[in-house]
């Protein structure tokens, strides 16, 4: 039995097809059923049932693997931990996010995070919540990053920070002079909404319904940069994560209107499934994301802060 042997039979597992894992591992598909004969022969247990369209794991099978994962998890930490004593970190990082967090909330972090650690790979990709949900669960990343996290048994919920939401309309918009509105101002405007089924969307649905605020939905869809170009081009306005618009604001070419009579804000969260331990540079990780988090909210509170 090897460590070879292990990582093969534990990414079969998660990937149920020997071409997949060959690929993915860089050597031929027969290479691949040798270490797993040699390895369910060394066990003295069939460990996986092949048919010509999938690959499942046998009663024994799914009884070791959890076995399989700690034991893959502890070597891996072995080398990472000595290496990062000697203030090294090295290793690799999967990350799912909501495409509005990744491109706005998560740049600066990334960027500085990599600079420290350099021999630390991150592998990021964009995806809607409900995808992210599923990618953790079938452990095909190790983190997830959304907004409006849902409680779920077997996913551990981090809050990291907030982001305030702002109203935008076009530079040209009746409201484009002011600073701030009470939300009951917007009834009955032309709206670029997110789609439904977004979080960021039902958060403020609900936010309209309580103050009986009706909108005409002109447009919708999932991306932010969508949406604000179509209020540049005055088709309507929106509400949308202060974040997102930093470079329009500057160019002029959106104006970010407070709200003044409700606190609307989406929290941000990172998920990981709770059986999972995070190895060192997922700790690591996940510790400066949290610091550099409270950090940034600080901050946001300290420019919004209205002198008396």
């Amino acid at each position: 039995m090897n460590i070879t042997q292990l990582k093969l039979f534990r990414d079969i597992a998660r990937e149920q097809s020997f071409v997949k894992v060959a690929q993915d591992n860089h050597i031929a598909q027969p290479s691949v059923s040798v270490h797993i004969k040699k390895l369910e022969h060394e066990l003295g247990k069939k460990l996986l049932v092949r048919s010509p369209h999938n690959v499942r794991l046998t009663p024994e099978g799914a009884l070791i693997l959890s076995d399989v994962k700690e034991i893959l998890r502890l070597c891996d930490g072995l080398k990472i931990r000595s290496n990062y004593s000697q203030e090294e970190l090295e290793g690799n990082i999967r990350i799912a996010t909501i495409y509005s967090v990744g491109i706005y909330e998560l740049g600066d972090f990334l960027a500085l995070f990599m600079r420290a650690f350099p021999k630390v790979h991150i592998h990021l990709e964009y995806r809607r919540a409900n995808e992210i949900y599923r990618l953790l669960e079938k452990e095909k990343i190790d983190l997830g990053i959304i907004a409006f996290a849902e409680k779920r048994n077997n996913i551990d919920t981090t809050f990291y920070t907030e982001d305030e939401m702002v109203i935008i309309v076009s530079k040209d918009h009746k409201f484009s002079k002011k600073k701030s509105i009470n939300i009951e101002q917007i009834n009955d405007e032309p709206f670029i909404a997110f789609e439904q089924g977004i979080p960021t969307r039902e958060a403020i649905d609900h936010i309209l319904q309580k103050h009986q605020v009706s909108i005409d939905i002109r447009m919708t869809n999932n991306n932010v940069y969508t949406l604000k170009k179509a209020v540049e081009a005055n088709i309507g306005i929106s509400i949308v994560p202060k974040r997102t618009i930093s470079e329009e604001l500057h160019q002029g070419t959106l104006v970010s209107l407070a709200i003044k009579n409700t606190d609307l804000s989406r929290p941000l969260s990172i998920l990981k499934l709770k059986r999972t331990k995070l190895n060192t540079p997922l700790e690591v990780f996940v510790n400066k994301l949290l610091t550099y988090g409270e950090e940034t909210s600080v901050k946001r509170k300290s420019r919004n802060k209205t002198p008396i």
